[in-house]
């Protein structure tokens, strides 16, 4: 059974006959990471399927400038004139974003609770997933967790013998369980916004 209503972006349509690239998407979309992973996600591709999708695709070649811009309003950005098309180097973004695909996967977050960090709803997490009982998240890692059976991301501390699942917005306390009464899957390494404007108020 279906759930849900349709999402925006979905439905996308492409030229009949379009050439695929090596993933097998539109040619068209190829270079563009997040339209794939959406295009790869409707598709049903979901966990390890869909991290090995993507580090075979030629697009994960993407130029890095060397040149900074500035977020501030007294700092002096080094970019400038035509030195953005001069110096950058190609890097790999499956090499840089995942460290073993095999233990990787990516969730998508609902919810508000993570936003000091931001962590936004929308988002994508790319998570490295573990085996709690041989390996444990250190302290202030954000984690997956599965918590009176729910699943949810939260940053991993202890206190007097308990786990305390903390979020990023003082909306939301923070969960404090035994050991025994929790189940962590996995490790947040990155987060991917697809829509920085949902990270504006009113956005």
């Amino acid at each position: 059974m279906s759930r849900g209503g349709s999402r925006k972006g979905s439905g996308r349509k492409y030229k009949f006959g379009e050439p695929l690239a090596e993933i097998g998407v539109p040619s068209s979309i190829s270079n563009d990471l997040i339209v794939v992973i959406e295009y790869l996600w409707e598709k049903g591709i979901r966990g390890k399927e869909l991290i090995d999708a993507l580090r075979s695709a030629e697009f994960r070649k993407v130029r890095k400038y060397d040149y900074a811009v500035s977020a501030g309003t007294h700092s002096t950005s080094s970019v400038g004139g035509d030195s953005m098309n001069i110096d950058y180097e190609e890097i790999d973004l499956c090499e840089e974003l995942i460290n073993e695909s095999n233990k990787t996967v990516i969730l998508p977050v609902m919810g508000d609770s993570m936003i000091g960090i931001g962590i936004y709803p929308g988002d994508w997490l790319i998570v490295e997933l573990i085996n709690p009982l041989y390996q444990k998240p250190k302290e202030q890692e954000i984690v997956i967790v599965s918590v009176d059976d729910e699943t949810l991301v939260k940053r991993y501390s202890r206190e007097k013998g308990e786990v305390v699942l903390a979020s990023e917005n003082e909306n939301h306390e923070p969960i404090r369980r035994s050991e025994g009464a929790i189940y962590i899957s996995g490790i947040v390494k990155s987060a991917i916004r697809r829509n920085l404007s949902k990270s504006l108020p009113n956005g």
